[in-house]
C-alpha cells in the first residue's frame, strides 16, 4: 500500500507470544503477568514409572536405560529427561536424585505452558465472595466439561483454611466423572483442570489479590486478564451454574479466531481509543478523521471496523459494573466533514452490564469513503451511554483484482413503526445505474425492535418478520427472516456464543431475537442484484414486510399504544462497483 500518514498505520501481526515485559497489572483487560502455582494434577517430575511417586523405582529405570538393559517409551523418555537435553544420561539421574532428597510441591508454570491458543479460568471458593460458595457447589461439573471447548485450563482454589481439603475433595468430585469419559478425554482433561491447595490469599504471586472478592476470573488467549459474567439462568435470574463457565471460555475462543493473525497486512485508522463516551439519551461522539484520495481508496478490496465497547469503574478502569443494565442500539456513522450526509454503516446491539469485543466486516461500505479527504465518524448508542470506547477501521489490500465499492445509494433508513401502514412507509425507490458499474449490492440491517403491547404477538423483537424485496417489477426477488426470534434460547447457545455474543449477560440475554442477540455486532445482509438491475436506465427497488405465524405470512399488528410497540429499524443502500 503506497499511502502512509500518522492516521494510518500498518499491522502485521506475529505469532502470540507469552509477554513476559509488560507493563502488567491486576485490572481486567490488564496484561497477566508470570506465575506458578502449586497443582495436584501436575506431573511428578522424574516419575518414569508413572506412579505418582519419585523413589528409587524411577532411577533404577533411567540406569536400564542408559545401560540399554532397558528401553523407554516415548513418555517414559519424557519424564526421565528432565533437563530436556533430548538425551537421557547422569545429569538427569542427579537431578532425580535432588528431587528425592529434597521434595517440593509439584506446580504449574504459566509461561512455560503457554501457546498463545488456549483461555485461563479460575473459581474462586471465598465465603465472603458473592456467588462463591453457590459455584463451588454447583452441580453441573460434568455439563461444564462437556459444554467447555477443548482450549481451556479451569482453577480451583479456595481462600480457607481448609482450602488443601476443599481443593482435593474438588479433585476427587472431578476424577470421579472423569473415569466415566473416554480415553482421550480423560488424557486432556487431566492435562487442563487445576487443582491448587495453597490458600489463594497467601499464594506468592499476582493472584492473591486478584482473587480476593471475586468468584472467579479468566486470563484470554491474548494474556489479558478478564471478567466472568452472571452465571444464573437469564430468564428465571436465579441459581448458579458452573457449567456457564463454559459460555465465557467459548466466547474466549471467538475473539481468538477473530483477532489472531491471518498473515494479511492492514491499514490502521484508530478513531476513538479507550474514550470515555458518555451524555444524554441518545448522545453521539465523534472524530474527524483523514482518508486518502479516491485512487488509494480503490486499491482497497475488504474493510472491517473493529468496537470494544467497555465500561469504566471508578478509577476509569474496566468493569461490568459500569456499564448500562440495559440492550440498546450503537450505530457508526460516516458524515462529510460539515456534519452532513450521515450514513450508518455499522450496527452493534450493546449487551446487558458486559463489555464486547467484535471485528465486522463491512466491505461493501468502502463506498461511503469515498472520495477520500477528511471524513466524521460518529457514534451512537440509543440509551444513556458510559463506556470506554476503542473504534478502528481496517482497510486491506489483497490484491484480488476484483471490482471496488464506489458508489452509495441510500434507499430506506431510520425506524419504521411495525404496523398495518408499515408497506406505505418504506415506498418502492428508484435508482440508476451507470452503464460502466460492473457489480451492484443491495446491503441493509434489518433488526426488530419493541414488545409488550397488547394484540402485537411479542413483535418486533421477539417474532418472526419476513422482509421481501422485488427488483424491477420482479425481474428479481429476494427476502430475509428472523425465524430464531421466537426461540427461547438462541443467543445462549454455544453456536451462538460462537459466533460472537457476549455470554453471562445480567439480563434477558439468551431468548432469540429479530436479526440480533444483545451484544454482538449486527451483519449486513447482501444481496448481489447485478442480473437484475438495468445499466444506463431507471430501476425501482419494492419492498414490503409481514409477520409470521407458521406458514402465514400476516399483516403486521396494531400497538395498542401501551408497553413498547413493534418497529423495525433499517439502514439499507445500492452498492455500485466499478
Amino acid at each position: 500500500m503506497i499511502f502512509k500518514t500518522l492516521l494510518f498505520t500498518t499491522i502485521l501481526f506475529s505469532q502470540q507470544e507469552f509477554d513476559f515485559e509488560g507493563p502488567f497489572g491486576i485490572n481486567y483487560f490488564d496484561t497477566a503477568e508470570q506465575f506458578i502455582v502449586q497443582d495436584l494434577n501436575s506431573p511428578v517430575i522424574g516419575d518414569v514409572n508413572a506412579d505418582d511417586i519419585l523413589n528409587i523405582q524411577d532411577i533404577i529405570l533411567v540406569i536400564g536405560n542408559i545401560l540399554g538393559t532397558i528401553t523407554l517409551d516415548d513418555v517414559q523418555s519424557d519424564a526421565g529427561d528432565l533437563n530436556n537435553d533430548n538425551i537421557i544420561d547422569i545429569l538427569d539421574i542427579v537431578q532425580i536424585v535432588d528431587k528425592i532428597l529434597n521434595p517440593s510441591t509439584n506446580g504449574w508454570n504459566f509461561a512455560d505452558n503457554w501457546n498463545g491458543e488456549e483461555s485461563y479460568i479460575f473459581i474462586h471458593y471465598q465465603t465472603s465472595a458473592p456467588l462463591s460458595s453457590a459455584l463451588w457447589g454447583s452441580t453441573t461439573k460434568a455439563q461444564l466439561l462437556s459444554d467447555s471447548p477443548t482450549n481451556v485450563h479451569y482453577f480451583f482454589v479456595s481462600s480457607r483454611t481448609s482450602s488443601a481439603t476443599e481443593v482435593a475433595n474438588m479433585k476427587a468430585e472431578f476424577d470421579e466423572i472423569i473415569s466415566g469419559l473416554s480415553p482421550i478425554e480423560q488424557a486432556h482433561w487431566n492435562t487442563h483442570l487445576h487443582f491448587l491447595p495453597e490458600r489463594s490469599l497467601e499464594m506468592n504471586n499476582w493472584l492473591a489479590t486478584a482473587l480476593n472478592g471475586k468468584k472467579a476470573i479468566a486470563i484470554d488467549s491474548f494474556q489479558k486478564i478478564r471478567e466472568i459474567g452472571y452465571l444464573g439462568n437469564p430468564a428465571t435470574f436465579n441459581g448458579t451454574y458452573i457449567h456457564y463457565l463454559a459460555h465465557e471460555a467459548e466466547y474466549f475462543k471467538y475473539e481468538l479466531g477473530v483477532f489472531s493473525d491471518t498473515g494479511q497486512p492492514y491499514d490502521e485508522i484508530t478513531v476513538f481509543d479507550r474514550t470515555h463516551y458518555t451524555g444524554g439519551w441518545a448522545a453521539s461522539i465523534s472524530e474527524t478523521i483523514n482518508l486518502p484520495n479516491d485512487e488509494i481508496l480503490s486499491q482497497y478490496d475488504k474493510l472491517e471496523v473493529e468496537l470494544l465497547r467497555g465500561c469504566p469503574d471508578a478509577n476509569m478502569n474496566y468493569s461490568d459494573a459500569g456499564c448500562d443494565d440495559y440492550d440498546r442500539i450503537a450505530r457508526m456513522f460516516i458524515c462529510e466533514d460539515d456534519g452532513s450526509n450521515c450514513l450508518e454503516i455499522s450496527r452493534w446491539i450493546t449487551p446487558f452490564d458486559r463489555q464486547p469485543h467484535s471485528l465486522t466486516d463491512i466491505t461493501p461500505f468502502i463506498s461511503s469513503l469515498r472520495p477520500g479527504g477528511n471524513k466524521i465518524i460518529k457514534f451512537q448508542e440509543s440509551g444513556w451511554p458510559n463506556s470506554l470506547l476503542t473504534l478502528k477501521l481496517r482497510l486491506y489490500d489483497l490484491e484480488d483484482n476484483s471490482s471496488s465499492p464506489q458508489d452509495i445509494i441510500p434507499i430506506w433508513n431510520g425506524t419504521v413503526l411495525f404496523n398495518p401502514d408499515y408497506d406505505d412507509n418504506r415506498p418502492p425507490t428508484a435508482f440508476n445505474i451507470p452503464n460502466n458499474a460492473t457489480k451492484v449490492e443491495f446491503v441493509t440491517y434489518i433488526t426488530g425492535h419493541g414488545w409488550g403491547s397488547a394484540g402485537c404477538f411479542n413483535c418486533a423483537e421477539f417474532c418472526n418478520s419476513k422482509h421481501m424485496f422485488e427488483v424491477n417489477g420482479g425481474v428479481f426477488e429476494f427476502e430475509r427472516s428472523h425465524p430464531n426470534a421466537s426461540d427461547n434460547n438462541y443467543c445462549m447457545e454455544l453456536t451462538t456464543i460462537a459466533q460472537g455474543v457476549i455470554p453471562n449477560q445480567y439480563g434477558t440475554w439468551g431468548y432469540g431475537r429479530a436479526g440480533w442477540c444483545p451484544g454482538q455486532d449486527v451483519i449486513p445482509y447482501i444481496t448481489d442484484i447485478t442480473d437484475a438491475v438495468s445499466f444506463g436506465e431507471e430501476n425501482i427497488i419494492d419492498y414490503s414486510a409481514c409477520r409470521v405465524s407458521g406458514n402465514a405470512c400476516l399483516t403486521p399488528p396494531t400497538c395498542g399504544g401501551d408497553g413498547y410497540c413493534p418497529e423495525i429499524a433499517m439502514a439499507s443502500y445500492i452498492i455500485i462497483h466499478y
